[in-house]
């Protein structure tokens, strides 16, 4: 493999890392929105109360945001491995 491979395998690493962050940060804020609407129904308030909530998408943002950091944290691990290996031999 050449270095421009374990270049690729980083700059993709930090792609996810950073589309995870922006994912888990997103959420967050559409969290905040959504629980801070005033037009709240009985069963919304029940779910604001115990904090069980039956919209899916709420977590669709988190799910995915952990997801991508997850598989950018092991890139950038396995791409600063290899380009260790690879400078030293």
């Amino acid at each position: 493999m050449s270095q421009v491979s374990y270049q690729v395998i980083l700059v993709l690493g930090g792609f996810f890392v950073l589309l995870g962050i922006i994912f888990v940060l997103g959420n967050k804020r559409e969290k905040k929105k959504y629980y801070n609407n005033i037009l709240l129904t009985r069963r919304d308030i029940k779910e604001i109360i115990t904090r069980e909530h039956e919209r899916f998408w709420l977590l669709a943002w988190q799910i995915g945001g952990r997801i991508s950091l997850i598989v950018g944290i092991v890139l950038l691990i396995i791409g600063g491995i290899l380009w260790y290996i690879h400078g030293i031999g």
